[in-house]
């Protein structure tokens, strides 16, 4: 099949040769630079976030103003969290730019919240931190051959933290030679810069390894930025089921070993993160309270 793209390439050296040929000495760098392409971050977002990871998308433009389309051959990126380096690599990418016009690529990339706090200790409890993304493109272009073209884009990325839940005390109510009522008081607390809403807690409490309490609870209110809440789920237990000894456990002032499991259903008021279920495992010693 017959092809008009070598013809093409011979017109445009030819079309240059001839330019430079009638363009003084002190214009050739201004010819050579209009045959450049610009490179640039037309949009930057993110993509992805949790309470483990972010992931950061960068759409980069590449603006090709010759009549004949370039090759991009690969790219660098290095991305810089309070000027730290915590993500860098190479990217072998082949694709074809458009000639007189204006082509994107996207770069995706990720980092852990482990990673940022280890290597930024400064960070925990900070609601963001300011991020700095340096990527070049290794283009072959037209005359001008195989170059790097630079780009940056920088902005804030926020810091999430997932909010915390422990037992806060366990109240001895009533107590029969039959029965006993408490009260286990669970404490929420939200660190993050927005407000949180507790949409379903599914629930399994043991004390001494045995089941006291399991179940779930809905609507359990809001909690807002930077604060915390409480939740008081009731207990019953029936000594003729669950055994006399029971009863001495109760009467006694020893420490009851507990367990806590089960998890947390949110909504976050942040468009990213949304709706996200949050695992509960937890286990201690706590003092029964008469």
């Amino acid at each position: 099949m017959f092809s008009l793209l070598p013809h093409f390439r011979v017109l445009l050296i030819t079309s240059f040769l001839a330019l430079l040929t009638a363009c003084g000495t002190g214009n050739i760098k201004d010819v050579l630079n209009n045959q450049k392409p610009r490179v640039s971050v037309a949009d930057q977002r993110l993509t992805h976030l949790d309470f483990n990871k972010v992931t950061l998308a960068f759409d980069i433009k590449i603006d090709n103003p010759n009549p004949v389309g370039i090759s991009l051959g690969g790219l660098d990126y290095d991305l810089k969290l309070a000027g730290h380096s915590f993500a860098s690599g190479k990217q072998d990418r082949q694709m074809k730019l458009k000639a007189s016009g204006s082509s994107y690529i996207e770069l995706p990339v990720s980092v852990s919240f482990n990673e940022i706090y280890q290597g930024l200790g400064k960070l925990r409890g900070k609601d963001e931190v300011p991020y700095e993304l340096t990527t070049g493109l290794m283009l072959d272009v037209p005359l001008l051959g195989k170059l790097r073209y630079p780009v940056t884009a920088s902005g804030v990325m926020p810091l999430p933290r997932a909010p915390q839940i422990s037992v806060k005390s366990i109240n001895l109510q009533k107590l029969t030679l039959s029965s006993a009522t408490l009260a286990l008081k669970l404490g929420v607390d939200n660190p993050n810069a927005f407000g949180v809403a507790l949409d379903k807690l599914n629930y399994d409490f043991k004390i001494n390894g045995k089941r006291w309490l399991s179940g779930n609870r809905a609507s359990l209110g809001k909690i807002a930025a930077k604060h915390g809440s409480e939740v008081t789920l009731p207990i019953t237990l029936n000594f003729l089921q669950m055994g006399s000894g029971l009863y001495d456990l109760l009467r006694s002032d020893k420490p009851l070993n507990y367990s806590l499991s089960g998890n947390l259903n949110a909504t976050a008021d942040h468009k990213l993160l949304g709706s996200f279920a949050l695992p509960i495992n937890s286990s201690g010693a706590i003092n029964l309270q008469r």
